[in-house]
């Protein structure tokens, strides 16, 4: 786990990092896959956020719901 606290915040310069674009161009309600989000980069982010948060959080369950404020209701729900 790493010492930065897991938040929704995080979660969305992770994926604006991925993306290569502002922090402020990925908002929480945003269609990520609109964005460019593919189902290798939701992989890639559902493993380094499991790693992160403590919590298991897999592929299916990011797929469901591709908006930045879904994926943190899966995994806030989880980390409680």
């Amino acid at each position: 786990m790493s010492d930065t606290p897991f938040t929704l915040e995080r979660m969305q310069a992770d994926v604006a990092e991925m993306l290569g674009v502002p922090v402020s161009e990925v908002g929480a309600d945003e269609y990520l896959l609109d964005l460019g989000v593919d189902s290798m980069q939701i992989m890639q982010l559902a493993d380094q956020w499991s790693r992160a948060s403590g919590v298991s959080v897999g592929f299916a369950d990011l797929a469901e719901q591709p908006m930045l404020r879904g994926w943190w209701d899966v995994i806030s729900g989880r980390m409680g």
